[in-house]
């Protein structure tokens, strides 16, 4: 990542208005807590319900107003970035499933993105919006393996692109994360994720870059640290490059103490396609290709914009905590955790 020209080292001013779209989704709750932790910023969270329970409790943080707002309605995102200094976007690909075709709209996903676009260049020509920062999916480690890339990631891409053709690059920050550590958290049978049992979809030896959707927030609140330095950039971002093996072997030594055995377990290939085809071409894609993030340099710039990016066995941890006070509350009955797939990064 080149850098040039004079760079600002002072944060954006105190009190500026940042919208969160989608301020409900698992990254715009994350993006939301850590600017309201920050006691800088007015947030507006954006969201289609205000009145949700995911909304209510938002709401209820420092410095955060609600307010209605629809990707697909470019009209109340005109209303909601009125007066704004900072915009955070976000997409979703996601559509509810259907059989032969899951959940995953391309198509869905490139609207959203052409409304939120169009509206921030609506905003920024009336001169208060200064700073985008937008958040799409990481490029590949290989780019001569790149193709085939699953649908929700070109989508991302192409959004990227839009964003520079209607002229919003000098502005704009692209944080593009690699896959979620949430996304181990599933409900398919016989491959939830377990003291027994690490799933995963590539193969054990591969690596495979993760982060915590939380971090996203850390990312969004190290940038606004230095507006001027990382706009006009991209930054692929990650918090681990672990193989399926070593992740195991990580849950396993967590546990050690119960002599219970951790195992990989690899989802059939030909299940994911299946049941969400695009999520198969995303793990052909990751054990061809792979996230470009580079480790080395992020660690340098998460020095620079003070971010202490969460790792997978602080993350494993708490969830082992949570489960172990459930299994408390429970008067020492066992029930195992249902965990959800979705794997959408």
């Amino acid at each position: 990542m080149s850098y040039q020209g004079v760079f600002v080292e002072s944060d954006i001013k105190r009190n500026s208005v940042i919208a969160v779209t989608m301020a409900t989704s698992r990254q715009g709750t994350g993006v939301v807590k850590e600017l309201s932790n920050t006691n800088k910023y007015k947030i507006r969270a954006i969201t289609r319900n205000t009145k949700s329970s995911k909304a209510i409790e938002l709401g209820r943080l420092k410095n955060v107003e609600l307010v209605k707002g629809d990707l697909m309605d470019p009209e109340s995102l005109n209303k909601a970035f009125e007066g704004v200094d900072v915009i955070f976007g976000n997409t979703t690909p996601t559509k509810g499933w259907k059989l032969f075709r899951g959940s995953i709209v391309r198509s869905y996903e490139m609207e959203q993105g052409f409304n939120l676009i169009n509206q921030v260049k609506f905003a920024f020509e009336k001169g208060q919006l200064n700073h985008f920062i937008f958040s799409s999916i990481s490029k590949a480690k290989d780019p001569l393996k790149n193709d085939p890339a699953p649908g929700h990631f070109t989508s991302k891409w192409d959004i990227e692109e839009y964003i520079e053709k209607v002229g919003l690059k000098q502005i704009t920050t692209v944080l593009r994360p690699v896959s979620y550590f949430e996304n181990f958290e599933n409900k398919l049978p016989g491959y939830s994720i377990s003291k027994e049992i690490f799933p995963g979809i590539v193969g054990k030896n591969f690596k495979w870059q993760t982060i915590a959707v939380d971090d996203i927030g850390k990312w969004v609140r190290g940038v606004l640290s230095k507006p001027e330095k990382y706009k006009n950039q991209s930054i692929n971002i990650a918090g681990e490059e672990l193989t399926g093996l070593e992740m195991a072997m990580l849950l396993q030594r967590l546990i050690s103490s119960e002599g219970i055995q951790t195992n990989y377990v690899m989802i059939p290939r030909v299940a994911i396609k299946l049941l969400e085809y695009d999520i198969g071409v995303m793990a052909d894609w990751i054990e061809r290709s792979g996230y470009g993030a580079d480790m080395n340099k992020l660690k340098m710039i998460q020095k620079e914009l003070n971010i202490v990016p969460t790792s997978l066995k602080d993350w494993l941890k708490e969830k082992l905590e949570i489960q172990n006070k459930k299994r408390s509350s429970w008067s020492g009955q066992w029930k195992t955790s249902q965990w959800k797939l979705q794997w959408d990064k």
